[in-house]
C-alpha cells in the first residue's frame, strides 16, 4: 500500500477553495493531471455516496473511472475512492482557515492491484510528483477563479 500526504497554502478562504476543488464537472480537469472531464452518475446535489465516472488520459488511451464520495462536510472535508482499475485508491482532502487563507492538505492511500504491485515503487514516486504539482495547479486556479481586488 502506498501512503501520501502533502499540502499547500492557498490565500484564500476555505469557501472559495472548497468550491473549485469539489466542482467535479467545472474544474477537475483544469487542475488535475489526468482527468479530462467528470459526470454526476447519481442525483442530486454531491454529498457522501455520490458517484461520478471521471473520463482520463492514459498515454494514448481514454479510460473511465468510477469515483464515490465518501464523506462530504463543505468547506472543511471530503473525501472519495477511486473504485476501478488498475491502482484503486482512496483520497481525503481537510481544508483549514489559517489568518485568511486556506491550508489544504491531500492524504491518499492507493492499493496497486495485480502486475501493478511489481512497480508499486515507481508508481509511489509517479504520485509524489503528480499530487505536488496538482495542488500547485490548484492553488493558481483558485487564485484565477476568485481573484482579489487589485489582483
Amino acid at each position: 500500500m502506498i501512503e501520501l500526504s502533502f499540502g499547500v497554502r492557498v490565500d484564500r478562504p476555505s469557501e472559495q477553495v472548497f468550491a473549485v476543488l469539489a466542482d467535479f464537472e467545472a474544474y477537475l480537469a483544469r487542475w488535475a493531471a489526468g482527468p479530462i472531464g467528470a459526470t454526476p452518475t447519481s442525483a442530486g446535489a454531491t454529498d457522501a455516496g455520490s458517484r461520478f465516472v471521471v473520463m482520463a488520459r492514459v498515454g494514448p488511451f481514454r479510460v473511465r473511472s468510477p469515483y464515490e464520495v465518501l464523506a462530504w462536510a463543505p468547506p472543511s472535508r471530503f473525501s472519495g475512492r477511486g473504485i476501478a482499475g488498475p491502482v484503486r485508491f482512496e483520497e481525503e482532502y481537510q481544508l483549514s482557515d489559517v489568518d485568511g487563507s486556506t491550508e489544504l492538505t491531500q492524504s491518499i492511500r492507493a492499493w496497486p492491484r495485480g502486475g501493478f504491485r511489481v512497480v508499486e515503487p515507481l508508481i509511489r514516486r509517479q504520485l509524489r510528483r503528480l499530487i505536488a504539482s496538482d495542488l500547485q495547479r490548484l492553488r493558481a486556479l483558485v487564485l484565477e477563479v476568485y481573484p482579489k481586488s487589485g489582483e
